[in-house]
């Protein structure tokens, strides 16, 4: 196991405001001139928005309390700033006057050799402790995960567990929280890297450490 094979494949990011008015002409010119920059392929109104997609699995959801943004990622650093610039579009074209709430989720993999070591390394490793205990649990376990709560900058949460269509991959997700009020976009993206920074820093090398 190498901890420098963990790769991020996954970034959720969003924002929650105080409820608007979203008129369905508002939202076609906000399709439209979003577009322009970034091409989703489909468009569809929904009771309180809409949704912009792509048929990789990449949106844009945007709604009367919230917008969100799901992407693939190649290379987080283009990830970012895609998604700061579409939250700079929506809330210019929407004008929305004050954010509640700011989180993101990025979703990583962490590679073994062959299918079930992602399991056993859990559970023979990390969770040792109380590898004998988890058999009262019954027969027809398929893994073991963990998940961990901190309140530091924001509320982490993170889950370590296998890839349960891939007992060969671990997957590593962290979701930050930051439940405080902000009227200034420029903030969101120093929260982004830091979400980042700590995934391939503290929670890398605490999966790291047990090997």
């Amino acid at each position: 196991m190498n901890p420098e094979l963990l790769t991020c494949k996954r970034f959720t990011s969003g924002i929650l405001y105080p409820p608007l008015q979203l008129q369905a002409v508002d939202l076609n010119r906000l399709y439209a001139a979003i577009t322009e920059r970034y091409p989703y392929q489909t468009f569809q109104h929904l009771p309180d928005g809409a949704r912009m997609a792509n048929p990789d699995g990449s949106d844009c959801f945007v709604q009367q309390t919230r917008v969100q943004v799901n992407e693939n990622v190649l290379h987080f650093p283009a990830t970012k700033e895609k998604c700061v610039d579409l939250f700079r579009i929506i809330h210019d074209r929407l004008r929305i006057p004050q954010f509640l709430t700011f989180g993101i989720k990025i979703t990583a993999f962490l590679p073994f050799n062959q299918p079930p070591e992602a399991t056993e390394y859990m559970e023979n490793k990390i969770l040792s402790g109380i590898r004998s205990e988890l058999d009262l649990l019954g027969d027809g376990r398929q893994g073991t995960g963990l998940r961990v709560v901190l309140h530091r900058d924001g509320i982490h949460e993170v889950r370590i567990e296998p890839f349960y269509n891939d007992l060969s991959q671990l997957y590593v997700e962290v979701d930050v929280q930051h439940p405080t009020p902000f009227s200034k976009l420029s903030e969101v993206e120093s929260k982004m890297d830091a979400a980042y920074n700590y995934l391939f820093g503290e929670v890398a090398r605490f999966v790291g450490s047990f090997g």
